[in-house]
């Protein structure tokens, strides 16, 4: 599970605070709120209450496999998500409550006072088990995978319905229109967290965000309208590339624009990933295209054909067979895919690919202008080298070598011959000195055997 970042200062701060008590309908009712994806919470409510046979729709699997927010708050919030799930379902006079989770997100809900379920979910099995409902309300739980389609409502109902992932046209007639046609609510678990936090007294709006840097991950509370600057000042971190923002529905932001772009409570801040000189970000982008194009439901041509081709160009890219037309190609059909994509997920996937481009350009062209990957990341640049500092001129490698790929003599540096090495990793394995890795140029060699300590 993620861990909370150590910060005390102003605007990060530990997270969220404990429950401290129950939560009452007629709270929810006063709060003026959206929830983390947009809606209208207090509209949506209002809306279902006074219509009756309210579904509430409790979503757990929209995370990003970057940011598992849902997943931290089901372990570690359980009772603030309990009190605000009890105090929104009797807001909206909720009849239904449906809980749609990944199976390894260990949630049900509990300590809401009332009857048991009825007998129809009492002898359900697990899904019976899954609360002591409110009097008379049934509650099911749903297991399905991460999507971050199902941040869409029609994806959401399509999946509950069917178990199918597929976003669909819906049209609504009235606020709270949403499953089966019936009045629905639909709320995350730091929505539900927000609710509770919000109804307490001296509430601040704050933003949980998963911040990532070097290979870890970590979470914060963050007070909305803070800078991204600040952010990652109070963090302790120092971007040396730009920043990706909401990962593969998010956006790249230029190092020198981060005082500029400001926190906000939507799903677009729940992550922030940090960059150094040994990340490679057409690789980044790479790895963004390529899941994009996995989680697409491929029901709308624009998203299904527009993920196929960021990840067939981005791959391209890392591989050194781009053209600078792929790049001004990605420019062009973006904003189309944008403007025009069925649901917030094909629109926002097609922002992340191009902000890459558009803050990233120079590194992204280095990979098929230059041929070399500048941060030694990507494998079609990678060719194995002596380190002129490290080698002792022993000629254990030269021995190993079967494709007599190696020169060098005793006490000389030895040098590679990259165009008879097959790559095997033989030398890697007998050198004492690890003097012989994999790397895209960076490191300078001698064009001939140099004296061990002579190259300069």
């Amino acid at each position: 599970m993620l861990k909370e970042m150590d910060c005390t200062d102003s605007q990060v701060r530990k997270i969220l605070s404990p429950v401290s008590g129950e939560l009452s309908a007629d709270a929810v009712l006063q709060l003026n709120l959206n929830t983390k994806y947009g809606a209208d919470l207090n509209e949506i409510i209002t809306d279902a209450k006074q219509r009756g046979g309210a579904v509430l729709v409790v979503n757990l699997a929209a995370d990003d496999v970057c940011s598992p927010i849902n997943e931290y708050l089901a372990a570690s919030m359980k009772d603030k998500i309990d009190a605000a799930l009890k105090a929104v379902a009797q807001a909206a006079g909720a009849q239904e409550i449906y809980i749609v989770k990944p199976a390894d997100v260990d949630y049900a809900p509990a300590g809401v006072e009332g009857k048991p379920a009825d007998a129809d979910a009492a002898s359900a099995g697990a899904e019976g088990k899954s609360a002591a409902a409110l009097a008379g309300v049934k509650v099911k739980t749903v297991e399905t995978g991460r999507s971050l389609v199902l941040r869409e409502e029609s994806a959401l109902y399509h999946m509950i319905e069917t178990g199918e992932l597929r976003s669909c046209p819906l049209e609504k007639e009235f606020p709270s229109q949403g499953y089966q046609g019936k009045p629905t609510v639909v709320a995350d678990a730091e929505t539900l967290c927000r609710i509770y936090e919000a109804a307490q007294p001296e509430y601040v709006e704050s933003k949980l965000i998963v911040v990532s840097a070097a290979g870890e991950s970590r979470i914060v509370e963050v007070k909305t309208g803070t800078s991204l600057l600040t952010l990652l000042t109070e963090c302790g971190m120092k971007p040396q590339k730009s920043v990706l923002i909401g990962g593969v529905t998010g956006e790249f932001i230029a190092k020198d624009q981060l005082d500029q772009k400001t926190v906000g409570p939507c799903a677009d801040w729940d992550s922030v990933s940090v960059y150094g000189e040994k990340d490679c970000l057409a690789d980044v982008t790479r790895q963004l295209a390529a899941q994009a194009n996995k989680e697409s439901c491929k029901k709308c041509v624009l998203c299904r054909e527009g993920t196929w081709h960021f990840a067939a160009y981005t791959q391209d890219i890392t591989d050194g067979k781009a053209k600078k037309d792929d790049l001004a190609m990605i420019l062009d059909i973006g904003p189309l895919i944008q403007t025009g994509a069925f649901c917030s997920f094909g629109q926002k996937m097609a922002r992340a690919v191009v902000s890459s481009v558009e803050q990233n350009r120079t590194e992204l062209e280095a990979h098929f202008i230059k041929k070399t990957c500048p941060a030694g990341v990507c494998k079609a640049f990678a060719k194995l080298v002596i380190d002129p500092s490290k080698c002792t001129g022993c000629g254990d490698c030269v021995d190993e070598c079967e494709e007599d790929a190696i020169t060098g003599k005793k006490k000389f540096i030895h040098i590679i011959d990259t165009d008879l090495c097959e790559n095997c990793g033989k030398c890697v394995k007998v050198c004492e000195e690890d003097a012989i890795v994999m790397q895209d140029g960076t490191i300078r060699v001698p064009k001939k055997p140099v004296k061990v300590g002579k190259f300069k």
